[in-house]
């Protein structure tokens, strides 16, 4: 898919609050760097949901992964990949793109849902 497309269905995601919304502000500061951007299936959120894996080749080769939650509609307008370009990805994964960590905003976001689910470790009477 193209760079535009990617942020495109990253935004939508947004607009829809679903959960993988890609790296936008990883994605900005390497666009013009970008070569190839492809899309793979992971699982099904909901119904009209898809959880897929984004892999963003950049010139020098390098690179790296994400998540991004696209509708069911989106991912079915997507061309397949030819053979040559399955075996490329195989290979890149097996050398271990890292996986990019979440934007400053998106890990701010995630610490601070996990500090309302996360268990008192205080007693109920309130002693220490």
């Amino acid at each position: 898919m193209s760079p535009g497309e990617l942020e495109r269905l990253a935004n939508q995601a947004a607009e829809h609050d679903w959960s993988g919304r890609g790296r936008p502000d990883w994605f900005a500061e390497h666009r013009a760097e970008v070569k190839d951007v492809y899309l793979t299936f992971l699982s099904e959120e909901t119904n009209e949901v898809l959880r897929c894996s984004t892999t963003v080749v950049l010139r020098d080769g390098t690179g790296g992964h994400f998540s991004l939650d696209i509708a069911k509609t989106e991912f079915e307008r997507l061309r397949d990949v030819g053979d040559e370009v399955l075996v490329d990805l195989a290979h890149r994964f097996l050398y271990a793109f890292p996986n990019i960590p979440l934007d400053a905003p998106q890990q701010e976001a995630w610490d601070q849902a996990y500090e309302k689910t996360k268990p008192s470790l205080r007693p109920e009477d309130g002693s220490r």
